[in-house]
């Protein structure tokens, strides 16, 4: 089933990120070109075994000339740089080598990669696994600031912020940020929204943007869920903060509601700033001496609808 985009939907399109897994491009990478959708790019680690790097090479062109910007989601399944099991170590730093190694074909604003910290199994070994962890993001950090291409956490299994904070604490590099899961900290945190907000809004870089009620991760649309996204979006207006936003919609008939619910709570006390391209990385970097609307790919609703009649 096609998506229907309204106007609204259509210039909030251009705003933000839609994450795509890497195995299901072919059936909506014509869909994601005629709406010139921003992608979050998800890759599973078999994909680094099986894809050619000719066939990401064409997709990234693809991508480009339709004026698609792109972030990286990399591979997280049974992956845990603080592992005690030295083999499970070398595996997720190899996975994560590879990740880097494709970064330079997508030229990505951000990538975005879990912890791999699970507190039903990890947390009586927490220091441990932390000096561990540390060894393999420092080296991944250096990566990144040397390609000017930021990483970012994710919150998932964690209780509270506490981790995160000791991570960016122990390795302080601008090249190394946060991403808020908004239905990860809903329905698996045990620390309100706000706590966290406050504790990593110095290092928030991207939302992931999706709802539920507290139960499980649903993935649902926008106000679907019991997820308080008006308070959220007050706090980045007050704090000034403009993350980038991606939606992670699990259905096609899920993206146009998620547009909708979205636009709702972003504009329920007034305009949020759009995240823009971090000053420091390849995206940043061009988007320099342009206006605000320029830089977050900003659109007239008539350029919009007049480029989706063409395609």
């Amino acid at each position: 089933m096609k998506p229907y985009f309204n106007n609204d939907m259509l210039v909030l399109l251009r705003q933000v990120h839609i994450n795509m897994p890497y195995k299901v491009m072919p059936q909506y990478l014509e869909m994601a070109l005629n709406y010139r959708f921003n992608l979050e790019i998800g890759f599973e680690a078999a994909d680094f075994d099986r894809v050619p790097r000719s066939e990401l090479l064409a997709l990234a062109r693809q991508l480009e000339r339709n004026h698609c910007r792109t972030t990286v989601h990399g591979p997280f399944w049974d992956l845990c740089p603080g592992s005690l099991d030295p083999a499970i170590r070398q595996v997720s730093y190899l996975r994560l080598q590879q990740l880097f190694d494709i970064l330079d074909i997508f030229q990505p604003l951000q990538v975005v990669c879990h912890t791999g910290f699970d507190p039903r199994h990890h947390r009586g070994y927490q220091d441990v696994w932390m000096d561990h962890s540390v060894n393999i993001w420092e080296a991944m950090v250096k990566r990144a600031a040397a390609m000017k291409i930021p990483l970012l956490l994710e919150n998932v299994w964690e209780h509270g912020p506490e981790l995160f904070l000791e991570l960016f604490g122990r390795i302080d590099s601008p090249f190394f940020g946060f991403c808020l899961d908004a239905g990860h900290q809903h329905s698996f945190s045990q620390t309100p929204l706000p706590e966290w907000l406050e504790s990593l809004s110095g290092v928030l870089r991207e939302i992931h943007v999706h709802d539920n009620d507290g139960s499980e991760d649903a993935h649902l649309p926008v106000g679907q869920g019991s997820i308080d996204f008006v308070l959220l979006f007050d706090f980045l207006r007050e704090r000034e903060i403009s993350p980038l936003l991606t939606l992670e919609p699990h259905s096609d008939e899920h993206l146009p509601l998620s547009l909708s619910g979205l636009k709702e709570v972003m504009t329920a006390r007034g305009p949020v700033q759009p995240g823009r391209p971090f000053a420091g990385s390849p995206a940043g970097r061009s988007a320099e001496g342009t206006d605000t609307g320029e830089r977050c790919g900003i659109e007239t609703d008539r350029t919009l609808e007049s480029d989706v009649r063409r395609t």
